[in-house]
């Protein structure tokens, strides 16, 4: 097995910060029906969270894809470029990104063409490490292109037609240096358990770990 797909594949989807993020997306497609295409699917720890959905799983990896198929045998999992989706237009209810823009160039070309597989009124659920976090040497990845803040992701989602629903980042910026506070583990759980209602708070609202953003294609 290669070494990407050792760290994107067997090696992601786990932790208290991943249980954070599939919280947050699972809230916001709450009470929503259709399908729901995940991008960076990875080895699956998301399509795991929405399995009672029409989930379908995409990544351009076919060596790690294959390991994904052995946990997901129900689930379609297509083998496709995030920039080149084999769906027809206006055809996905809803598009999930879980930390994959940061890989793509030019991600404008990506975002244009979810924007077009997306129905009208289509939800974009977008998350990517927060350029403005205190630490970046956690997001350290040679095959990282770009770090998003908030107003760097809402441009490129809008150039290509999107309409900005909300941002947020998601994570206080010190809870990665908690094991030197007492019981510190336990602050770090409450932390990202309740890590979108601590995003309200405005002094923290963009400082967090994962900048999430939520985008709609319009209606008309």
């Amino acid at each position: 097995m290669s070494e990407l797909v050792e760290r994107h594949f067997t090696g992601r989807g786990t932790g208290v910060e991943f249980e954070m993020e599939a919280d947050w997306v699972g809230r916001r497609l709450h009470g929503r029906d259709g399908s729901v295409v995940e991008l960076g699917c990875g080895i699956g720890a998301l399509l795991g969270k929405l399995a009672s959905r029409r989930v379908i799983g995409v990544d351009h990896n076919a060596e790690g894809l294959a390991c994904t198929r052995t946990r997901f045998a129900s689930t379609p999992l297509v083998c496709a470029s995030a920039d080149r989706l084999p769906f027809t237009e206006k055809s996905l209810d809803v598009i999930t990104a879980q930390h994959l823009i940061e890989h793509l160039s030019p991600c404008e070309a990506a975002c244009g063409e979810w924007f077009s597989a997306l129905k009208p009124g289509g939800l974009l659920l977008v998350l990517t490490p927060n350029q403005r976090f205190c630490d970046l040497s956690v997001f350290e990845d040679d095959t990282h292109v770009q770090l998003f803040d908030r107003r760097s992701l809402e441009g490129v989602l809008a150039r290509v037609g999107f309409m900005i629903v909300d941002v947020r980042s998601l994570g206080l910026p010190w809870f990665r240096r908690y094991h030197g506070i007492p019981s510190g583990w336990r602050i770090r759980r409450f932390v990202t358990r309740h890590a979108e209602g601590l995003s309200r708070i405005g002094p923290w609202r963009w400082k967090g770990q994962t900048l999430c953003c939520v985008a709609r294609r319009p209606v008309s």
